[in-house]
């Protein structure tokens, strides 16, 4: 793999990411940040150009801004989920 394939990797996992998140999944979210994960591993093994390295920080940083929105969200719907299962319970117990 030469150096280039990566940064194009991470280009189109960016826009697909831009494109689609509002549709993903949990399954897709953990498939695309192995997807991230990988190119981030073969990304280390290279030296890039400041223009280049710049272009990669762009990049990291909105897919990771996506991730974490994504986390936030399923947090907050994890979070009214144990809120209903303790009222739940507590009903239970009265």
């Amino acid at each position: 793999m030469d150096q280039q394939a990566p940064l194009h990797q991470l280009e189109d996992l960016t826009e697909e990411i831009r494109q689609h998140h509002e549709e993903y999944t949990i399954a897709d979210w953990k498939e695309a940040y192995a997807r991230y994960e990988q190119i981030a591993t073969e990304m280390e093994k290279y030296h890039y150009s400041s223009d280049e390295a710049e272009k990669i920080g762009k990049l990291e940083g909105e897919c990771v801004g996506y991730f974490m929105k994504s986390a936030i969200k399923s947090l907050d719907g994890l979070g009214h989920e144990m809120k209903g299962f303790f009222d739940g319970l507590n009903n239970s117990m009265e």
